[in-house]
């Protein structure tokens, strides 16, 4: 819009926030350049510096209508034909379809290789052996990470270095790993 067509007490479409938010001009911007404005929603005083910002008048736009005037009521009435059933939010785990509980999150890589090292008889174990039993074992499914034995050895490290004797892990040599049997 030109600086030329821009009128006091007009209500334009101004650019806003990345949207067009209907303003009144109220008058001239005390330094010469630009406007001040009120927009209609929220009366809310603006500083319009540039007429770039200004799209065009808001009686041109048919939307304009409705938000200018927030309380008038909408003639139109909404009927939804379709009812569509409710979710049952107390119990989230249950499933839509069958009724029976599912688990909303798989197990991760590290729970798998605690519940694989956690087994009876269970030998010291490379991460590189615990990743290949866990994904024969369908407990983890591997993502987009190219290395998760190394991943998995990090965790590993990281959760005995942070937890000490109460880590779910023990290294009894270097690279292998077991489950800490706590108090035997």
């Amino acid at each position: 819009m030109k600086q030329e067509d821009i009128q006091l007490g007009v209500t334009y479409l101004v650019g806003l926030a990345g949207k067009q938010v209907p303003v009144q001009i109220t008058e001239n911007h005390p330094s010469g350049t630009g406007w001040l404005g009120k927009t209609i929603k929220t009366g809310k005083q603006i500083t319009i510096r540039s007429a770039q910002r200004i799209h065009k008048k808001a009686s041109d736009d048919k939307q304009v209508c409705n938000t200018a005037n927030p309380k008038a009521k909408q003639s139109k009435t909404t009927t939804d034909t379709k009812a569509t059933p409710k979710r049952d939010t107390a119990n989230p785990r249950k499933s839509d379809a069958t009724g029976e509980e599912q688990d909303t999150k798989p197990m991760s890589l590290i729970d798998a290789a605690a519940h694989i090292l956690a087994q009876d008889n269970q030998e010291p174990l490379r991460c590189k052996d615990i990743v290949e039993q866990v994904i024969e074992k369908k407990l983890w499914q591997p993502g987009k990470g190219l290395t998760p034995a190394n991943t998995l050895h990090a965790a590993i490290t990281r959760e005995i270095k942070t937890k000490g004797k109460d880590s779910r892990f023990a290294k009894p040599e270097r690279g292998q790993y077991t489950a800490n049997m706590k108090g035997a």
